[in-house]
């Protein structure tokens, strides 16, 4: 039998909820991989075994009397470590917040927790998902390479098959820039679908929540048991959930796919490059049309970094620090210290022209969409392949370049792996849209995915000990 650590979450939830597979097992095959390749791969800030493996024990017992579980049951899920979890520390990667409790849990944790989910830890990230560094965690395919960020951690854990379940949060590109340097899955969803109660904040503005897995259909899944109304959060969407798909499309016909004349296409790396428009013929060929278009009148002076994003970010993220600086100031790393004095140079008058800029993007946005009769807008979710550790003396501009288009406009966007580049790296492919054709991007995204199946390919996670990189499961 295939290791249940391989497994990606569809295929799970059948054997367990016919005791084909046991919970418990479950959860000791992902601890397996831990111990065997936490080492190198550092993507925990703390395991949590026990809780694991007492979700198991509930959901096997249950199983095994006849009585209704969740849908998660027993499955076990690794946390970004900003969702606040009660009798479990919360440090966003901060020695500002070492040991904290907060007491209560984050509306994400509560949601897969009701779902019988267990924890198996909590993951890395950019300090505060604000610093420009993702040591010490690695990227599974390339241990000198970063995983990417915020979600370092949760996306390193997912690629070493260390867990088959993760959440993240998408302030920038956090979702969909690590999920494409490791080679998964992930949506950041239209602003406010997913509740961010309970998630220490970056930018009340621009912050999501969101899933990640090794496959599109696992992510599907879980914004289903994730997304909704939740009026303890103030940006929080009171609308119907979309109807996420449980699978792709054959046929694309009619399907009209935009890429960009320049920008989201420009400077970028030659293979990357390759690969995505490689991806996207995977798509022709089941019928859909690529249709060129040129990108909002305003996008260079909107994504010109800091431009809006910097503009919305800065003085939020300033103003939620503002009391542990005042006390704690000595703790932070230097280069959040760095990006919060630079955040003390944007005037409220230009917050309040980024707040603008933002309405007279989204507008601009959809008029796009409209007039070329777009279901997606498709280009690399990364310009580059993740670069090689240390990374953080490098500034968050590159890595940034396309995905803050959609943070700014607060519509949805996925990376999708595209395939592996001429290096043996994952590459991802973004598609966005307008959050009415959200459910839709996600089809398209299974629709990719099953296709390139690059969750069926296994990373290098040790020099000594590969997991047969390129090979299949």
């Amino acid at each position: 039998m295939t290791d249940p650590a391989d497994l990606t979450l569809v295929d799970l939830l059948p054997l367990l909820e016919t005791r084909r597979l046991s919970a418990r097992e479950l959860v000791e095959a992902c601890l397996a991989r831990v111990e065997a390749y936490e080492p190198q791969v550092r993507a925990f800030v703390v395991l949590t075994p026990e809780l694991a493996r007492g979700a198991a024990e509930s959901a096997d017992a249950a199983r095994a009397a006849g009585r209704p579980t969740g849908p998660l049951a027993g499955v076990p899920v690794a946390l970004k470590d900003l969702y606040l979890t009660r009798g479990v520390p919360t440090t966003a990667s901060s020695r500002v917040l070492e040991g904290h409790d907060p007491g209560i849990d984050a509306a994400v944790w509560e949601r897969l927790s009701a779902a019988g989910a267990g924890l198996l830890g909590k993951t890395t990230l950019h300090e505060f998902a604000y610093g420009t560094g993702s040591h010490p965690t690695r990227n599974p395919w390339d241990l000198t390479r970063t995983p990417g960020g915020s979600s370092g951690g949760s996306a390193a854990a997912l690629a070493a098959r260390m867990v088959p379940v993760a959440t993240g949060s998408d302030t920038g590109g956090s979702l969909r820039i690590p999920a494409a340097a490791c080679g998964i899955s992930s949506l950041r969803p239209a602003q406010g679908r997913v509740s961010t109660y309970g998630a220490l904040p970056l930018s009340r503005s621009l912050d999501t929540a969101g899933p990640m897995a090794r496959r599109m259909r696992d992510v599907s899944l879980l914004l289903r048991l994730l997304a909704g109304h939740d009026p303890r959060d103030p940006g929080s969407l009171d609308e119907p959930v979309p109807a996420y798909p449980d699978d792709g499309r054959d046929d694309l016909s009619g399907v009209r796919v935009g890429t960009a004349t320049r920008w989201f296409w420009d400077d970028v790396d030659a293979s990357v490059a390759a690969t995505c428009r490689s991806a996207l013929g995977r798509l022709v060929a089941r019928g859909a049309e690529l249709v060129p278009f040129d990108p909002p009148p305003d996008t260079e002076r909107v994504l010109a970094f800091p431009g809006a994003y910097g503009g919305l970010m800065g003085p939020e993220a300033l103003e939620h620090h503002a009391p542990w600086l005042a006390e704690r100031e000595h703790l932070y790393g230097p280069a959040v210290l760095h990006r919060l004095a630079q955040a003390r140079e944007i005037t409220p008058e230009l917050h309040a022209q980024a707040r603008q800029d933002r309405r007279r993007w989204q507008e601009q946005w959809r008029a796009v969409v409209a007039g070329h009769r777009l279901d997606a807008v498709a280009h690399p979710t990364l310009p580059e392949p993740p670069p090689v550790q240390p990374d953080s003396g490098r500034g968050p501009g590159a890595s940034l370049r396309t995905t803050r288009a959609w943070s700014v406009s607060g519509f949805p966007a996925l990376s999708v792996p595209a395939g592996l580049d001429d290096r043996g790296l994952p590459v991802g492919l973004e598609l966005a849209g307008t959050p009415e054709q959200e459910a839709g991007l996600v089809g398209l995204g299974i629709t990719l995915d099953e296709d390139v199946q690059l969750w069926r390919s296994r990373p290098r996670c040790t020099p000594d000990n590969p997991l047969d990189a390129g090979g299949t499961v």
